[in-house]
């Protein structure tokens, strides 16, 4: 009996190809981008799971407010604010520093920049447990100029050597000893390293003082908390104490402060990202959209199956109605189509995989560029083939259950009344729900490409499109003589026609500022409004080269006398000047008691993306004595300029390798979390429309087989082409009508909050709301146009005939 449905039911599936075929595309595709956002998303909150005891890690981030308005979020601490962690909380197991940083790092025959490494205290392996190839846990990181190194650079730098006592070079021939070997950490963590460099080296070379303080909050803290821990509110009280009792540049600013703990395995998608972040987060709500798209998508492939099984009841009246005068069960005639559902899911899903595979691996630069997945195992291919099956198999099983009450003395007598009804008005239903996803996914996704185009074409207020950025050199970064072999190799670039100026800076547009003050004031005004500054070493290249406008007062000299400093439109509201030019000659005095002249007012630049406000920012004349980027304005990117901007670096940095940036694609790379969320809202919205379209295809060419002799009729009553194809169609009009009444208020919803997270944004108007609407009638008019004027030109005899 069961390879009779067997043969039944393959029978069946081939022989309406119509049908099989627009539920295998609809429901393959749909399993597809399922499989592609459930991985991505997967993938996404997966981050930073992987440490052992990881529930009880906890960063300390820091915040400072002035009458209760917040003036520094911070996600780095003081570094003393470790060496009082024990006392202040008992509760905590264990705590450690980190300073990450970017070095260049060699060996005698191994070269390689930008390696990501961190200064961490000897209980770091405490905190994050780490999988130990050799080195010990107390020790290792306990001795200055000690490094452990992961087990995959190990081979880089030594081969298939033992690495240990072995010699690593960082930046400046800084020698530190290999003290360590470790498992690769997994590339979904918010902390990357590959080095773990003792703290100890710090204070030893006199970088730092040995036992911290609390001038400034630049170093990330984490604790391990002990077992059974929960009261976390309650540890943020005692810190909040240790910071209000510690720092003693509070009161004098008219400040209070608070540290929190915020989750460790949580920081990749916190809601609010704090300054000094490690790895930019991810927000929640855009992967919790992106999950609900997907489930919407496989609904609405689902919805198809639904609708179409229904309208093709017909098709299958004589079948069903033959079968149960030879006695056939209703349990038996729906076995039989759920047989058909679990055959046809079945194979969607390999078409569903093979696609998601294939575009994802061979093909993914078509679609998903620089997208990461989560490694999908066995067990895990298994529950999702067994989750579509059985979900496609329970969606048919209502209209296998409508299709076998089917009487047969009104199937033979051909009385059968189709698509009126409660089945009539699910389908209806179903339908709306459909084009209700469509419309909605393409409002979203229009609004959220007006946001993307407005932050490409936004004024940031600086050029980006002539110059070029190269990595400064890390070799020189104690060389007395940095400065002298700058200008030096600034002039010879400055030999060539394609350059027009240079400048040296700590950071560039694009990128978070490095350091910031909260204790800069103007000196001898009455102004209590306190701020957090952020800090810039610049010369006097920088306004020329990024072409800033200059409000007032002048720019740097090359020889600059005494200690002054640049400021933008931001600082000089921030220092209380109502008009930014009267700033101009002024003094402000830092953190650290210097004093300095304010001798130019620039207008604000966005240093970062439109997702941020502008900074209070102050700029000192200084060369960047550590890492930090040189810059060029480019006329014309026509010829050999680059070639001859190698040469030129290799001549005076042979030490150092040659790496540049476009300074317009570096500072466009701060969109990419959004570039990806609309590039895959346009994605969705295809397919959405695609899948809805593919639903109204099959049904209306049903409804055309199903009102053929209606048409007839009319026709023979003297019903024009006009007339019919009005009245094929109002159905389908009135049900977008609905749809969209239904979709309009939650796009309009979504796309604002989403909104919300910009400071700069759009503003949403009414025909961002309506073209939707719109788009999707045309494509539903488009879809079931070929049939409707089919059926409307079709010879009412023959088709008379034919009833």
């Amino acid at each position: 009996m069961l390879k009779h449905y067997w043969n039944t039911a393959l029978r069946n599936l081939i022989r309406h190809k119509r049908f099989t075929i627009i539920n295998m595309i609809g429901l393959s595709i749909s399993m597809a981008v399922f499989l592609a956002l459930t991985n991505y998303v997967g993938y996404q909150l997966s981050y930073d799971k992987f440490y052992p005891g990881g529930d009880r890690i906890y960063r300390v981030d820091y915040f400072e407010y002035q009458q209760g308005q917040p003036v520094l979020q911070s996600a780095r601490t003081h570094d003393r604010t470790a060496l009082l962690m024990h006392a202040y909380a008992p509760q905590v197991e264990a705590v450690t520093r980190v300073y990450n940083e970017k070095a260049y790092i060699f060996t005698e025959d191994v070269r390689i920049v930008d390696q990501n490494m961190l200064y961490v205290d000897s209980s770091f392996l405490k905190v994050f447990p780490l999988k130990l190839i050799s080195g010990s846990v107390d020790q290792s990181l306990t001795p200055p100029s000690s490094v452990m190194i992961s087990k995959s650079q190990a081979h880089v730098y030594f081969g298939d050597a033992d690495p240990m006592g072995k010699i690593l070079y960082f930046n400046e021939r800084l020698p530190f000893t290999v003290t360590g070997v470790f498992e690769d950490i997994p590339a979904n963590t918010s902390l990357e390293f590959d080095f773990l460099l003792s703290w100890s080296t710090m204070p030893y070379y006199g970088w730092i003082s040995r036992d911290g303080d609390f001038n400034a909050p630049w170093t990330f803290t984490y604790v391990k908390l002990k077992d059974h821990v929960t009261d976390i509110a309650a540890i943020d009280r005692e810190l909040t104490d240790m910071a209000n009792k510690h720092i003693t540049t509070l009161e004098k600013r008219g400040h209070t402060a608070r540290y929190a703990l915020s989750p460790y395995e949580d920081l990749h998608t916190s809601a609010g990202a704090l300054s000094g972040e490690a790895k930019p987060a991810i927000s929640k709500t855009i992967l919790f959209a992106l999950i609900s798209l997907a489930i919407f998508i496989v609904v609405a492939a689902w919805i198809n199956y639904v609708n179409l099984s229904l309208a093709r009841s017909l098709e299958r009246a004589d079948e069903i109605g033959v079968r149960k005068v030879f006695g056939a069960s209703r349990s038996a005639i729906s076995g039989q189509f759920l047989l058909e559902a679990v055959v046809l899911s079945s194979v969607t899903f390999g078409l569903g995989a093979g696609l998601y595979l294939l575009f994802t691996g061979p093909f993914a630069n078509l679609l998903f560029t620089n997208i990461a997945f989560r490694p999908t195992q066995p067990a895990t291919w298994a529950l999702y083939f067994a989750g579509f099956v059985t979900g496609t198999t329970l969606i048919a099983f209502y209209p296998a259950l409508f299709i076998s009450r089917y009487k047969p003395a009104l199937i033979l007598k051909n009385k059968l009344s189709i698509g009126r009804g409660k089945a009539g008005v699910l389908q209806h239903s179903l339908m709306v729900f459909q084009l209700f996803l469509a419309v909605a996914i393409i409002g979203i996704t229009l609004i959220a490409g007006r946001q993307l185009t407005f932050m490409r074409n936004f004024d940031s207020g600086f050029n980006t499109s002539h110059t070029i950025t190269l990595r400064a050199p890390a070799s020189t970064n104690s060389d007395s003589l940095r400065r002298s072999r700058y200008r030096s190799f600034r002039n010879d670039v400055m030999q060539h026609s394609a350059f027009r100026s240079g400048t040296a800076s700590m950071n560039i547009p694009g990128q978070e500022i490095r350091f910031h003050d909260e204790d800069i004031h103007a000196v001898g005004s009455s102004n209590i409004k306190k701020q957090s500054y952020w800090v810039m070493w610049i010369d006097e290249g920088y306004q020329e080269t990024f072409g800033l406008t200059l409000l007032g007062g002048r720019n740097f000299l090359e020889r600059e006398p005494g200690l002054t400093c640049m400021i933008n439109e931001t600082a000089a509201r921030a220092l209380g000047y109502e008009n930014p030019t009267d700033a101009v000659n002024t003094t402000i005095m830092n953190a650290a008691h210097d004093k300095a002249t304010v001798v130019g007012v620039w207008k604000d630049y966005h240093h970062e993306s439109v997702h941020k406000p502008v900074d209070p920012i102050v700029f000192y004349h200084r060369h960047p004595n550590e890492y930090g980027y040189y810059t060029f304005y480019v006329q014309s990117r026509q010829g050999d300029y680059l070639q001859n901007l190698q040469t030129l670096w290799h001549k005076h940095y042979p030490n150092d390798p040659f790496i540049y940036y476009f300074m317009d694609r570096f500072f466009g790379e701060q969109f990419q979390a959004d570039e990806l969320f609309a590039r895959l809202l346009n994605l969705f919205s295809i397919i959405s429309i695609a899948v809805a379209s593919l639903g109204l295809f099959g049904m209306a060419s049903l409804a055309m087989v199903k009102r053929t002799k209606e048409i007839g009729v009319r026709k023979v009553l003297g019903a024009s082409v006009w007339n019919i194809l009005v009245m094929l169609s109002k159905t389908y009009v009135r049900l977008i009508i609905i749809s969209c009444v239904l979709a309009f208020p939650l796009a309009y919803y979504l796309t604002r909050q989403w909104l919300q997270t910009f400071a700069y944004k759009i503003d949403v108007q009414v025909w961002m709301i309506v073209l939707p609407g719109v788009i999707v009638l045309v494509a539903t008019l488009a879809t079931i146009a070929g049939q409707s004027i089919q059926a409307a030109m079709a010879n009412p005899a023959k088709s008379l005939k034919d009833q």
